[in-house]
């Protein structure tokens, strides 16, 4: 029991990790400005007309690095910072998310994979402590290797993405 938890507190101490680095980054690049002097919003809508996709929507949304593609709207939604902001961590956050747009106008197959777990890491992310505390409360070790399956579904989820963001660079 004592080597499970070992493992269990290593599994939140390295994504929080990770968390933590992607948000000093991003704080650190949200304090550098584009050398275009465009905001994000107009990144996305310039990457978005180069390739074709003028059916693609662009709107802001409330959060912090909330940003996302939606492809079943087509949609790209950028948080207000990034929507507003001149940053180069707006722009290349708008760039990153109208990489998506490009991907779905391209039929990539990994990102329809990576849409279609949306639900199931989506699950996973609220049920996991249920299950670990269940595990721990009833010492049930299946219970308690369920919550710690769940809890790395985000996990791997976000590992889909940026998978399905670097794929199609490569050979080219």
């Amino acid at each position: 029991m004592l080597g499970m938890l070992l493992y269990f507190a290593i599994l939140l101490i390295v994504p929080l990790w990770a968390q933590s680095k992607v948000k000093s980054t991003y704080k650190k690049y949200s304090k550098v400005m584009n050398s275009n002097m465009i905001t994000g919003a107009q990144v996305a809508r310039k990457i978005l007309n180069d390739n074709g996709l003028f059916d693609v929507r662009i709107e802001e949304v409330k959060g912090t690095l909330s940003d996302h593609y939606d492809p079943r709207k087509k949609v790209v939604r950028l948080s207000s910072d990034n929507y507003h902001g001149y940053s180069a961590a707006a722009a290349a956050i708008a760039a990153h998310e109208v990489g998506h747009a490009i991907q779905d106008a391209q039929d990539y197959a990994f990102l329809r994979f990576r849409h279609a777990l949306v639900p199931v890491a989506s699950f996973g992310d609220k049920m996991a402590f249920v299950f670990i505390i269940a595990g721990l409360i009833f010492q049930a070790m299946g219970l308690l290797l369920v919550g710690v399956i769940f809890m790395l579904l985000p996990y791997y989820f976000n590992s889909l993405h940026y998978q399905s963001s670097l794929t199609p660079q490569i050979g080219r």
